[in-house]
């Protein structure tokens, strides 16, 4: 149950960085902003990232 928490924290928090990332990223490049687009690759790059993330870093009190 917490793991579903947690991942879904990170597709909540990377859809919302992917919205302003994009905005501001559109803003400075002249592009067009597409808000759709810009949040869910964050969000999936996010994901990614966290899980891969947790495949190097280990938790201390597990080790014993």
């Amino acid at each position: 149950m917490l793991t579903m928490v947690k991942q879904l924290t990170i597709l909540f928090w990377g859809f919302i960085y992917g919205e302003v990332i994009g905005y501001i990223g559109a803003a400075l490049t002249g592009v067009t902003f597409s808000p759709l687009a810009d949040g869910l690759t964050a969000m999936v790059i996010g994901l990614i990232a966290i899980n891969l993330l947790t495949l190097f870093i280990k938790d201390p009190t597990t080790d014993k």
